[in-house]
Protein backbone atom coordinates (compact mmCIF):
# COMPACT_ATOMS: atom_id res chain seq x y z
CA UNK A 1 0.00 0.00 0.00
CA UNK A 2 1.09 3.57 -0.76
CA UNK A 3 1.64 5.87 2.07
CA UNK A 4 -0.83 8.45 1.71
CA UNK A 5 0.69 12.14 0.53
CA UNK A 6 -0.52 13.52 3.76
CA UNK A 7 0.44 11.17 6.24
CA UNK A 8 -0.57 12.98 9.24
CA UNK A 9 -4.42 13.03 8.30
CA UNK A 10 -3.72 9.45 8.13
CA UNK A 11 -2.49 9.02 11.26
CA UNK A 12 -5.82 11.72 12.27
CA UNK A 13 -7.82 9.17 10.59
CA UNK A 14 -5.94 5.91 12.38
CA UNK A 15 -6.71 8.05 16.00
CA UNK A 16 -10.43 7.60 14.92
CA UNK A 17 -10.62 3.95 13.88
CA UNK A 18 -9.02 3.03 16.87
CA UNK A 19 -11.87 4.63 18.80
CA UNK A 20 -14.78 2.81 16.17
CA UNK A 21 -13.28 0.04 14.23
CA UNK A 22 -10.63 -2.23 15.90
CA UNK A 23 -10.34 -4.62 13.08
CA UNK A 24 -9.89 -1.76 10.15
CA UNK A 25 -7.44 0.00 12.80
CA UNK A 26 -5.46 -3.11 12.63
CA UNK A 27 -5.43 -3.59 9.65
CA UNK A 28 -4.17 0.15 8.53
CA UNK A 29 -1.22 -0.20 11.31
CA UNK A 30 -0.02 -3.52 9.39
CA UNK A 31 -0.26 -1.37 6.53
CA UNK A 32 1.69 1.32 7.49
CA UNK A 33 4.22 -0.90 9.13
CA UNK A 34 5.74 -1.78 5.82
CA UNK A 35 6.59 1.85 5.18
CA UNK A 36 7.79 3.09 8.53
CA UNK A 37 11.21 4.16 6.91
CA UNK A 38 8.85 7.13 5.01
CA UNK A 39 8.11 8.37 8.01
CA UNK A 40 8.90 11.25 10.09
CA UNK A 41 10.46 10.81 14.05
CA UNK A 42 6.89 12.39 15.26
CA UNK A 43 5.02 10.76 12.88
CA UNK A 44 6.41 6.89 13.43
CA UNK A 45 5.73 8.36 17.30
CA UNK A 46 2.57 8.81 16.71
CA UNK A 47 2.43 5.46 15.02
CA UNK A 48 3.96 3.36 17.98
CA UNK A 49 0.71 5.78 20.30
CA UNK A 50 -1.83 4.12 17.88
CA UNK A 51 -0.29 0.63 18.30
CA UNK A 52 -0.33 0.62 22.12
CA UNK A 53 -3.77 1.19 21.92
CA UNK A 54 -4.22 -1.90 20.36
CA UNK A 55 -2.40 -3.62 22.73
CA UNK A 56 -3.78 -2.08 25.86
CA UNK A 57 -7.42 -3.27 23.49
CA UNK A 58 -6.09 -6.65 23.98
CA UNK A 59 -4.44 -6.90 27.41
CA UNK A 60 -0.48 -6.92 26.08
CA UNK A 61 0.30 -4.30 28.29
CA UNK A 62 3.89 -5.65 27.91
CA UNK A 63 3.83 -4.69 23.83
CA UNK A 64 2.00 -1.52 24.76
CA UNK A 65 4.43 -0.06 27.16
CA UNK A 66 7.55 -1.02 24.78
CA UNK A 67 5.56 1.08 22.27
CA UNK A 68 4.93 4.07 24.12
CA UNK A 69 8.47 4.05 25.83
CA UNK A 70 9.51 3.98 21.79
CA UNK A 71 7.05 6.88 21.21
CA UNK A 72 8.39 8.81 23.98
CA UNK A 73 11.72 9.54 22.36
CA UNK A 74 10.11 10.42 19.32
CA UNK A 75 7.60 13.05 19.64
CA UNK A 76 8.53 16.02 20.81
CA UNK A 77 5.53 18.11 21.04
CA UNK A 78 3.80 18.81 24.64
CA UNK A 79 0.62 17.37 23.57
CA UNK A 80 1.56 14.08 22.24
CA UNK A 81 3.75 13.40 25.03
CA UNK A 82 1.00 13.91 27.65
CA UNK A 83 -0.98 11.16 25.53
CA UNK A 84 1.90 9.47 25.52
CA UNK A 85 2.16 9.58 29.59
CA UNK A 86 -1.31 9.09 29.64
CA UNK A 87 -1.67 5.97 28.19
CA UNK A 88 1.33 4.65 29.88
CA UNK A 89 -0.73 5.43 33.47
CA UNK A 90 -3.05 2.77 31.48
CA UNK A 91 -1.10 0.74 30.82
CA UNK A 92 0.76 0.61 34.51
CA UNK A 93 -2.71 0.44 36.04
CA UNK A 94 -3.89 -2.84 33.91
CA UNK A 95 -0.39 -4.34 35.08
CA UNK A 96 -1.04 -3.64 38.87
CA UNK A 97 1.97 -0.50 39.55
CA UNK A 98 0.21 2.01 40.59
CA UNK A 99 3.28 4.10 41.94
CA UNK A 100 4.10 4.15 38.39
CA UNK A 101 0.66 5.00 37.08
CA UNK A 102 0.45 8.18 39.35
CA UNK A 103 4.38 9.34 38.10
CA UNK A 104 3.31 8.70 34.36
CA UNK A 105 -0.33 11.35 35.16
CA UNK A 106 1.91 13.51 36.82
CA UNK A 107 4.05 13.98 34.05
CA UNK A 108 1.33 14.66 31.68
CA UNK A 109 -0.38 17.05 33.94
CA UNK A 110 3.13 19.17 34.53
CA UNK A 111 3.02 19.33 30.68
CA UNK A 112 -0.98 20.26 30.67
CA UNK A 113 -0.22 22.95 33.29
CA UNK A 114 2.01 25.15 30.79
CA UNK A 115 -0.83 24.97 28.01
CA UNK A 116 -4.16 27.29 27.97
CA UNK A 117 -5.60 25.43 25.53
CA UNK A 118 -9.17 24.04 26.65
CA UNK A 119 -9.44 21.12 24.23
CA UNK A 120 -6.19 19.73 25.88
CA UNK A 121 -7.43 20.49 29.33
CA UNK A 122 -10.80 18.89 28.79
CA UNK A 123 -8.67 15.99 27.47
CA UNK A 124 -6.87 16.46 30.50
CA UNK A 125 -9.88 15.90 32.77
CA UNK A 126 -10.76 12.92 30.77
CA UNK A 127 -7.77 11.50 31.33
CA UNK A 128 -8.40 12.30 35.09
CA UNK A 129 -11.39 10.75 35.17
CA UNK A 130 -10.38 7.68 33.55
CA UNK A 131 -7.35 7.06 36.14
CA UNK A 132 -9.90 7.89 39.12
CA UNK A 133 -12.14 5.01 37.70
CA UNK A 134 -9.14 2.52 37.32
CA UNK A 135 -8.65 3.78 40.91
CA UNK A 136 -12.12 2.75 42.37
CA UNK A 137 -12.56 6.95 43.10
CA UNK A 138 -15.98 7.33 41.73
CA UNK A 139 -16.74 10.30 43.77
CA UNK A 140 -13.87 12.14 41.94
CA UNK A 141 -14.22 10.18 38.85
CA UNK A 142 -17.89 11.80 38.69
CA UNK A 143 -16.44 15.66 39.51
CA UNK A 144 -14.16 15.12 36.43
CA UNK A 145 -16.10 14.01 33.83
CA UNK A 146 -18.93 16.49 34.59
CA UNK A 147 -16.32 19.00 33.81
CA UNK A 148 -15.48 18.03 30.70
CA UNK A 149 -19.84 17.86 29.66
CA UNK A 150 -19.16 21.44 30.87
CA UNK A 151 -16.68 22.24 28.98
CA UNK A 152 -17.34 20.10 25.82
CA UNK A 153 -18.77 22.41 22.39
CA UNK A 154 -21.53 20.10 20.46
CA UNK A 155 -18.66 19.17 18.24
CA UNK A 156 -16.49 17.55 20.85
CA UNK A 157 -18.67 14.42 19.93
CA UNK A 158 -15.77 12.02 21.04
CA UNK A 159 -15.31 13.41 24.41
CA UNK A 160 -18.58 14.22 25.29
CA UNK A 161 -19.66 10.19 24.12
CA UNK A 162 -16.85 8.92 27.12
CA UNK A 163 -17.84 11.55 29.26
CA UNK A 164 -21.24 10.39 29.21
CA UNK A 165 -20.37 6.67 29.55
CA UNK A 166 -18.27 7.65 32.74
CA UNK A 167 -21.03 9.48 34.03
CA UNK A 168 -23.07 6.74 33.90
CA UNK A 169 -20.17 4.18 35.70
CA UNK A 170 -20.57 6.85 38.44
CA UNK A 171 -24.25 6.86 39.19
CA UNK A 172 -23.99 2.57 38.57
CA UNK A 173 -20.75 2.96 41.32
CA UNK A 174 -23.39 4.63 44.04
CA UNK A 175 -25.55 1.89 43.81
CA UNK A 176 -28.18 4.30 41.57
CA UNK A 177 -28.80 1.39 39.26
CA UNK A 178 -32.26 3.28 38.31
CA UNK A 179 -30.24 6.43 37.06
CA UNK A 180 -27.22 4.62 35.86
CA UNK A 181 -29.26 2.76 33.35
CA UNK A 182 -31.29 5.69 32.14
CA UNK A 183 -27.13 7.11 31.94
CA UNK A 184 -26.15 4.38 29.56
CA UNK A 185 -28.99 4.70 27.78
CA UNK A 186 -28.65 7.90 27.05
CA UNK A 187 -24.52 7.41 26.61
CA UNK A 188 -25.51 4.19 24.19
CA UNK A 189 -27.65 6.35 21.85
CA UNK A 190 -25.33 9.16 21.59
CA UNK A 191 -22.22 7.16 20.70
CA UNK A 192 -24.15 5.01 18.32
CA UNK A 193 -25.40 8.12 16.62
CA UNK A 194 -21.69 9.86 16.57
CA UNK A 195 -20.27 5.92 15.55
CA UNK A 196 -18.16 5.33 18.27
CA UNK A 197 -19.48 1.35 18.56
CA UNK A 198 -16.64 0.48 21.37
CA UNK A 199 -17.78 3.22 23.98
CA UNK A 200 -21.90 1.97 22.88
CA UNK A 201 -20.76 -1.53 23.93
CA UNK A 202 -19.85 -0.28 26.85
CA UNK A 203 -22.85 1.41 27.80
CA UNK A 204 -25.11 -1.52 26.71
CA UNK A 205 -23.05 -3.53 29.36
CA UNK A 206 -23.91 -1.10 32.03
CA UNK A 207 -27.54 -1.14 31.06
CA UNK A 208 -27.27 -5.01 31.93
CA UNK A 209 -25.56 -4.98 34.33
CA UNK A 210 -27.81 -1.83 36.23
CA UNK A 211 -30.56 -4.58 35.94
CA UNK A 212 -28.60 -7.52 37.31
CA UNK A 213 -27.78 -5.34 40.39
CA UNK A 214 -31.45 -5.09 40.60
CA UNK A 215 -32.02 -8.73 40.17
CA UNK A 216 -33.57 -8.50 36.68
CA UNK A 217 -32.14 -10.80 35.24
CA UNK A 218 -33.70 -11.36 32.19
CA UNK A 219 -33.70 -8.23 31.44
CA UNK A 220 -30.47 -7.83 31.83
CA UNK A 221 -29.14 -10.92 29.81
CA UNK A 222 -29.94 -10.12 26.09
CA UNK A 223 -28.28 -6.80 26.83
CA UNK A 224 -24.97 -8.69 28.06
CA UNK A 225 -24.83 -10.98 25.40
CA UNK A 226 -25.36 -8.49 22.92
CA UNK A 227 -22.51 -6.73 24.56
CA UNK A 228 -20.49 -9.52 24.94
CA UNK A 229 -20.93 -9.72 20.71
CA UNK A 230 -19.80 -5.91 20.42
CA UNK A 231 -16.53 -6.57 22.52
CA UNK A 232 -15.70 -9.95 20.43
CA UNK A 233 -15.57 -7.92 17.12
CA UNK A 234 -12.90 -5.31 18.86
CA UNK A 235 -11.38 -8.60 20.69
CA UNK A 236 -11.71 -6.47 23.70
CA UNK A 237 -10.34 -9.60 25.75
CA UNK A 238 -10.55 -7.76 29.18
CA UNK A 239 -14.57 -6.89 28.54
CA UNK A 240 -15.25 -10.00 26.87
CA UNK A 241 -13.81 -12.28 30.56
CA UNK A 242 -15.81 -9.37 32.73
CA UNK A 243 -19.40 -9.82 30.42
CA UNK A 244 -18.85 -13.95 30.76
CA UNK A 245 -18.23 -13.79 34.07
CA UNK A 246 -21.88 -11.65 34.54
CA UNK A 247 -23.60 -14.30 31.84
CA UNK A 248 -22.08 -16.97 34.49
CA UNK A 249 -23.98 -14.96 37.55
CA UNK A 250 -26.91 -14.43 35.37
CA UNK A 251 -27.78 -18.01 34.41
CA UNK A 252 -27.12 -19.01 38.02
CA UNK A 253 -29.66 -17.37 39.03
CA UNK A 254 -32.04 -18.71 36.67
CA UNK A 255 -31.42 -21.40 37.27
CA UNK A 256 -29.71 -22.81 33.76
CA UNK A 257 -26.61 -25.17 34.92
CA UNK A 258 -25.24 -25.63 31.35
CA UNK A 259 -25.03 -21.89 30.50
CA UNK A 260 -23.93 -21.16 33.77
CA UNK A 261 -20.89 -23.74 33.47
CA UNK A 262 -20.25 -22.40 29.68
CA UNK A 263 -19.59 -19.03 30.35
CA UNK A 264 -17.94 -20.04 33.96
CA UNK A 265 -15.37 -21.79 32.17
CA UNK A 266 -14.84 -18.93 29.50
CA UNK A 267 -14.05 -17.29 32.27
CA UNK A 268 -11.37 -19.73 33.96
CA UNK A 269 -10.16 -19.84 29.96
CA UNK A 270 -8.51 -16.47 30.11
CA UNK A 271 -4.96 -16.00 31.23
CA UNK A 272 -4.10 -15.99 34.62
CA UNK A 273 -2.85 -12.51 35.36
CA UNK A 274 -4.04 -9.39 37.82
CA UNK A 275 -6.19 -7.95 34.78
CA UNK A 276 -8.60 -10.94 35.45
CA UNK A 277 -8.70 -11.71 39.11
CA UNK A 278 -12.11 -10.66 39.85
CA UNK A 279 -13.65 -12.17 36.53
CA UNK A 280 -11.83 -15.07 38.07
CA UNK A 281 -13.51 -14.89 41.67
CA UNK A 282 -16.97 -14.39 40.40
CA UNK A 283 -15.99 -17.62 38.14
CA UNK A 284 -14.86 -19.92 41.22
CA UNK A 285 -17.52 -18.66 43.78
CA UNK A 286 -20.12 -19.53 40.64
CA UNK A 287 -18.79 -23.05 40.47
CA UNK A 288 -18.81 -22.98 44.09
CA UNK A 289 -22.42 -22.66 44.53
CA UNK A 290 -23.00 -24.61 41.80
CA UNK A 291 -21.37 -27.72 43.26
CA UNK A 292 -22.53 -27.21 46.42
CA UNK A 293 -26.10 -27.04 44.88
CA UNK A 294 -25.79 -30.54 43.45
CA UNK A 295 -24.49 -31.58 46.40
CA UNK A 296 -21.25 -32.23 45.23
CA UNK A 297 -19.22 -30.91 48.53
CA UNK A 298 -16.00 -31.90 47.62
CA UNK A 299 -15.52 -30.10 44.25
CA UNK A 300 -17.43 -27.34 45.94
CA UNK A 301 -14.38 -27.08 48.57
CA UNK A 302 -12.04 -27.15 45.96
CA UNK A 303 -13.55 -24.22 44.16
CA UNK A 304 -14.43 -22.37 47.33
CA UNK A 305 -10.83 -22.89 47.75
CA UNK A 306 -9.89 -21.09 44.69
CA UNK A 307 -12.39 -18.22 45.54
CA UNK A 308 -10.87 -17.09 48.76
CA UNK A 309 -7.52 -16.98 46.86
CA UNK A 310 -8.80 -14.59 44.14
CA UNK A 311 -10.73 -12.93 47.00
CA UNK A 312 -7.68 -12.02 48.94
CA UNK A 313 -6.17 -11.08 45.50
CA UNK A 314 -8.85 -8.50 45.35
CA UNK A 315 -8.11 -7.04 48.95
CA UNK A 316 -5.18 -6.79 48.63
CA UNK A 317 -5.53 -4.68 44.89
CA UNK A 318 -8.53 -2.68 46.90
CA UNK A 319 -5.77 -2.18 49.96
CA UNK A 320 -3.06 -0.75 46.90
CA UNK A 321 -5.54 0.81 45.25
CA UNK A 322 -6.47 2.69 48.62
CA UNK A 323 -2.93 3.90 49.14
CA UNK A 324 -2.24 4.93 45.79
CA UNK A 325 -5.51 7.20 45.72
CA UNK A 326 -4.51 8.68 49.14
CA UNK A 327 -0.89 9.81 47.46
CA UNK A 328 -3.22 10.67 44.33
CA UNK A 329 -5.04 13.19 46.33
CA UNK A 330 -2.29 14.40 48.01
CA UNK A 331 -0.36 15.20 45.20
CA UNK A 332 -3.17 16.94 43.54
CA UNK A 333 -3.18 19.10 46.63
CA UNK A 334 0.19 19.77 46.43
CA UNK A 335 -0.14 20.71 42.53
CA UNK A 336 -2.92 22.85 43.44
CA UNK A 337 -0.96 25.06 45.79
CA UNK A 338 1.66 25.30 43.40
CA UNK A 339 0.03 26.27 40.58
CA UNK A 340 -1.81 29.31 43.07
CA UNK A 341 2.31 29.80 43.52
CA UNK A 342 3.11 30.54 40.11
CA UNK A 343 -0.39 32.67 39.81
CA UNK A 344 1.26 34.88 42.44
CA UNK A 345 4.60 35.21 41.34
CA UNK A 346 3.35 36.33 37.84
CA UNK A 347 1.87 38.63 39.30
CA UNK A 348 4.19 39.93 41.68
CA UNK A 349 6.04 39.67 38.65
CA UNK A 350 4.24 42.10 36.95
CA UNK A 351 4.16 44.73 39.61
CA UNK A 352 7.86 44.52 39.75
CA UNK A 353 8.30 45.57 36.03
CA UNK A 354 6.28 48.29 36.92
CA UNK A 355 8.70 49.37 40.12
CA UNK A 356 11.42 48.86 37.27
CA UNK A 357 10.38 51.86 35.05
CA UNK A 358 9.93 54.04 37.70
CA UNK A 359 13.13 53.03 40.19
CA UNK A 360 15.67 50.13 39.31
CA UNK A 361 17.20 50.36 42.37
CA UNK A 362 13.94 50.00 44.10
CA UNK A 363 12.95 46.89 42.20
CA UNK A 364 16.19 45.19 43.03
CA UNK A 365 15.51 45.03 46.84
CA UNK A 366 12.49 44.00 46.18
CA UNK A 367 13.32 41.24 44.46
CA UNK A 368 16.02 40.46 46.79
CA UNK A 369 13.36 40.72 49.99
CA UNK A 370 10.96 38.56 47.44
CA UNK A 371 13.43 35.89 47.06
CA UNK A 372 14.10 35.65 50.23
CA UNK A 373 10.57 35.57 51.45
CA UNK A 374 9.65 32.64 48.96
CA UNK A 375 12.67 30.75 50.21
CA UNK A 376 11.83 30.61 53.52
CA UNK A 377 8.27 30.13 53.19
CA UNK A 378 9.82 26.66 51.20
CA UNK A 379 11.67 26.01 54.12
CA UNK A 380 8.79 26.69 56.17
CA UNK A 381 6.46 24.60 53.80
CA UNK A 382 9.18 21.71 53.46
CA UNK A 383 9.70 21.55 57.40
CA UNK A 384 5.76 21.95 58.18
CA UNK A 385 5.52 19.08 55.67
CA UNK A 386 7.83 16.63 57.51
CA UNK A 387 6.25 17.69 60.92
CA UNK A 388 3.12 16.83 60.19
CA UNK A 389 4.22 13.17 58.82
CA UNK A 390 6.20 13.02 61.32
CA UNK A 391 3.48 13.61 63.77
CA UNK A 392 0.45 11.41 61.87
CA UNK A 393 2.85 8.25 62.33
CA UNK A 394 3.71 8.86 65.71
CA UNK A 395 -0.65 9.15 66.47
CA UNK A 396 -0.97 6.24 65.30
CA UNK A 397 2.23 3.83 66.29
CA UNK A 398 2.55 2.86 70.25
CA UNK A 399 5.82 4.78 70.78
CA UNK A 400 7.58 1.60 72.97
CA UNK A 401 6.97 -1.55 70.95
CA UNK A 402 6.16 -0.12 66.96
CA UNK A 403 2.90 -1.46 66.50
CA UNK A 404 -0.53 0.25 66.22
CA UNK A 405 -1.82 2.12 69.23
CA UNK A 406 -5.04 1.34 70.57
CA UNK A 407 -7.37 4.12 68.38
CA UNK A 408 -4.81 3.10 65.07
CA UNK A 409 -5.39 -0.85 65.69
CA UNK A 410 -9.41 -0.76 66.39
CA UNK A 411 -9.85 1.82 63.28
CA UNK A 412 -8.17 -0.16 61.20
CA UNK A 413 -10.00 -3.43 62.65
CA UNK A 414 -12.88 -2.12 61.97
CA UNK A 415 -12.45 -0.97 58.24
CA UNK A 416 -11.35 -4.47 57.85
CA UNK A 417 -14.16 -6.22 59.62
CA UNK A 418 -16.63 -4.12 57.66
CA UNK A 419 -14.83 -5.30 54.38
CA UNK A 420 -14.70 -8.66 55.52
CA UNK A 421 -18.62 -9.23 56.48
CA UNK A 422 -19.61 -7.41 53.13
CA UNK A 423 -17.95 -10.44 51.04
CA UNK A 424 -19.11 -13.34 53.43
CA UNK A 425 -15.60 -13.91 55.29
CA UNK A 426 -14.81 -14.77 58.57
CA UNK A 427 -13.37 -12.44 60.88
CA UNK A 428 -11.30 -13.61 64.80
CA UNK A 429 -10.24 -11.50 67.62
CA UNK A 430 -7.32 -13.16 69.64
CA UNK A 431 -6.35 -10.88 72.88
CA UNK A 432 -3.78 -12.01 75.13
CA UNK A 433 -2.74 -10.37 78.15
CA UNK A 434 1.04 -10.89 79.58
CA UNK A 435 1.01 -12.97 82.92
CA UNK A 436 1.61 -11.49 86.25
CA UNK A 437 3.90 -8.09 84.24
CA UNK A 438 3.73 -6.51 87.32
CA UNK A 439 5.75 -8.46 89.24
CA UNK A 440 8.40 -7.90 86.41
CA UNK A 441 8.57 -4.48 86.87
CA UNK A 442 8.47 -4.57 90.39
CA UNK A 443 11.30 -6.96 90.71
CA UNK A 444 13.43 -5.79 87.90
CA UNK A 445 12.52 -2.14 87.58
CA UNK A 446 10.17 -0.71 84.68
CA UNK A 447 13.25 -0.70 81.83
CA UNK A 448 13.26 -4.51 82.17
CA UNK A 449 9.39 -4.29 81.65
CA UNK A 450 9.94 -1.93 78.53
CA UNK A 451 12.43 -4.72 77.15
CA UNK A 452 9.86 -7.55 78.18
CA UNK A 453 7.10 -6.09 76.20
CA UNK A 454 9.66 -4.91 73.30
CA UNK A 455 10.84 -8.41 72.80
CA UNK A 456 7.45 -10.25 73.09
CA UNK A 457 6.58 -7.55 69.79
CA UNK A 458 9.74 -9.11 68.07
CA UNK A 459 8.67 -12.32 68.64
CA UNK A 460 5.23 -12.29 67.02
CA UNK A 461 5.49 -9.39 64.43
CA UNK A 462 7.30 -11.84 61.55
CA UNK A 463 4.60 -14.36 62.30
CA UNK A 464 2.06 -12.07 61.79
CA UNK A 465 0.04 -12.30 58.59
CA UNK A 466 0.67 -9.27 56.23
CA UNK A 467 -2.54 -8.73 56.23
CA UNK A 468 -3.60 -8.37 60.29
CA UNK A 469 -3.63 -6.07 62.54
CA UNK A 470 -1.56 -5.83 65.57
CA UNK A 471 -1.73 -3.73 68.11
CA UNK A 472 -0.93 -2.38 71.43
CA UNK A 473 -4.23 -1.89 73.47
CA UNK A 474 -2.86 -0.44 76.57
CA UNK A 475 -0.19 -1.68 79.53
CA UNK A 476 0.62 -5.08 78.59
CA UNK A 477 -2.13 -6.14 76.88
CA UNK A 478 -1.95 -6.46 73.00
CA UNK A 479 -4.65 -7.74 70.15
CA UNK A 480 -4.30 -9.69 67.01
CA UNK A 481 -7.27 -9.36 64.56
CA UNK A 482 -7.69 -11.68 61.78
CA UNK A 483 -9.47 -10.83 58.77
CA UNK A 484 -10.91 -14.06 56.61
CA UNK A 485 -10.11 -15.95 59.85
CA UNK A 486 -12.19 -18.70 61.83
CA UNK A 487 -11.93 -19.38 65.46
CA UNK A 488 -9.69 -22.65 64.43
CA UNK A 489 -6.95 -20.40 62.78
CA UNK A 490 -7.19 -18.20 65.79
CA UNK A 491 -6.28 -20.57 68.18
CA UNK A 492 -4.09 -21.93 66.05
CA UNK A 493 -2.38 -18.72 65.73
CA UNK A 494 -2.74 -17.80 69.23
CA UNK A 495 -1.05 -21.30 70.39
CA UNK A 496 1.92 -20.40 68.36
CA UNK A 497 1.88 -17.15 69.71
CA UNK A 498 1.69 -17.97 73.05
CA UNK A 499 4.81 -20.84 72.36
CA UNK A 500 7.23 -17.74 70.83
CA UNK A 501 6.39 -16.16 74.15
CA UNK A 502 6.98 -18.40 76.24
CA UNK A 503 10.07 -19.42 74.17
CA UNK A 504 11.86 -15.84 74.84
CA UNK A 505 15.30 -15.95 76.50
CA UNK A 506 15.54 -13.19 79.21
CA UNK A 507 19.01 -13.86 80.04
CA UNK A 508 19.33 -10.99 77.75
CA UNK A 509 17.80 -8.41 79.52
CA UNK A 510 20.49 -9.06 82.69
CA UNK A 511 18.15 -10.96 84.92
CA UNK A 512 16.06 -14.38 84.55
CA UNK A 513 12.46 -14.60 84.80
CA UNK A 514 9.73 -16.31 82.66
CA UNK A 515 7.59 -14.09 80.34
CA UNK A 516 4.03 -15.86 79.46
CA UNK A 517 0.92 -15.04 78.56
CA UNK A 518 -2.69 -16.22 78.13
CA UNK A 519 -4.98 -15.90 75.22
CA UNK A 520 -8.77 -15.46 74.36
CA UNK A 521 -10.12 -15.96 71.20
CA UNK A 522 -13.28 -14.81 69.42
CA UNK A 523 -15.04 -15.37 66.21
CA UNK A 524 -17.68 -13.49 64.15
CA UNK A 525 -21.26 -14.84 64.88
CA UNK A 526 -24.33 -14.34 62.76
CA UNK A 527 -25.11 -10.93 64.59
CA UNK A 528 -22.07 -9.33 64.65
CA UNK A 529 -22.13 -5.42 63.25
CA UNK A 530 -19.25 -4.18 64.73
CA UNK A 531 -15.54 -5.05 66.27
CA UNK A 532 -16.60 -4.34 69.75
CA UNK A 533 -18.83 -7.85 70.31
CA UNK A 534 -16.00 -10.08 69.39
CA UNK A 535 -13.55 -8.05 71.45
CA UNK A 536 -16.01 -7.66 74.56
CA UNK A 537 -15.94 -12.11 73.36
CA UNK A 538 -12.22 -12.43 73.11
CA UNK A 539 -11.73 -10.27 76.45
CA UNK A 540 -13.94 -13.03 78.42
CA UNK A 541 -12.13 -15.52 76.97
CA UNK A 542 -8.44 -13.66 78.11
CA UNK A 543 -10.57 -14.10 81.61
CA UNK A 544 -10.96 -17.39 81.31
CA UNK A 545 -7.52 -18.31 80.84
CA UNK A 546 -5.99 -16.29 83.30
CA UNK A 547 -8.21 -17.67 86.03
CA UNK A 548 -7.42 -20.76 84.90
CA UNK A 549 -3.82 -21.23 85.28
CA UNK A 550 -2.38 -18.75 82.76
CA UNK A 551 -0.19 -19.05 79.75
CA UNK A 552 -2.98 -20.82 78.23
CA UNK A 553 -5.56 -20.15 75.34
CA UNK A 554 -9.33 -20.02 75.70
CA UNK A 555 -11.83 -19.86 72.86
CA UNK A 556 -14.81 -18.07 73.69
CA UNK A 557 -17.29 -20.91 72.09
CA UNK A 558 -15.65 -23.36 74.18
CA UNK A 559 -15.84 -21.85 77.63
CA UNK A 560 -19.70 -21.16 76.58
CA UNK A 561 -20.14 -25.08 76.75
CA UNK A 562 -18.34 -25.44 80.54
CA UNK A 563 -20.88 -24.11 82.74
CA UNK A 564 -18.75 -23.77 85.26
CA UNK A 565 -16.52 -21.36 83.59
CA UNK A 566 -20.02 -19.33 82.57
CA UNK A 567 -20.90 -19.40 85.94
CA UNK A 568 -17.21 -17.86 86.58
CA UNK A 569 -17.55 -15.27 83.82
CA UNK A 570 -21.51 -14.13 85.08
CA UNK A 571 -19.67 -13.39 88.43
CA UNK A 572 -17.05 -11.63 86.60
CA UNK A 573 -19.09 -9.45 84.54
CA UNK A 574 -21.20 -8.70 87.40
CA UNK A 575 -18.19 -7.66 90.03
CA UNK A 576 -17.79 -5.46 86.26
CA UNK A 577 -20.94 -3.44 85.67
Amino acid sequence: MAIPVNYDQALNELDALLQSDLATAQSKLAEYEEDIDKLTPVQLGRLRIGRSINYIFTGDYAKALDDLNQAESLVNTSELLSSVYSYKSTVYIGMRDYNKALSSISKALDLIIRIDDISIKRHAYLRIANLYYQMDALNDMGIYAYKVLQLAKAGDVRDICHAKVLYAIYFLGMKKQTEAFDAFEDSRQYCEMNQFPLLATISLKGKGLALQEQGDYQAARPLLLNALKGYEAFKFQLEISHVHSLLAQNYFATGDKVQTKHHAMKVLSFPDDNSYVEHKYIAYKVFSDLMAADKQFEQAYEYSQKEQYYNQLLFDESKMKTLAYQAAKFNTDEQTREISLLNKERELYIAQQTVKEREYTNMLMFITILVGGLCFLGILLVVGSLQKRKFMRMARMDALTGVLNRGAGQELGENLFVQAIARGGDFCVILFDLDFFKRINDSFGHGTGDWALKKVVEALKSHIRNGDVFARIGGEEFAILLPYANEDKGMEVAEQCRARIEAIETHHSGHHFRITASFGVSGVIADDLSLDPLLHRADMALYAAKSNGRNTVYCYSDILKSDKQATSLGSHLASMS
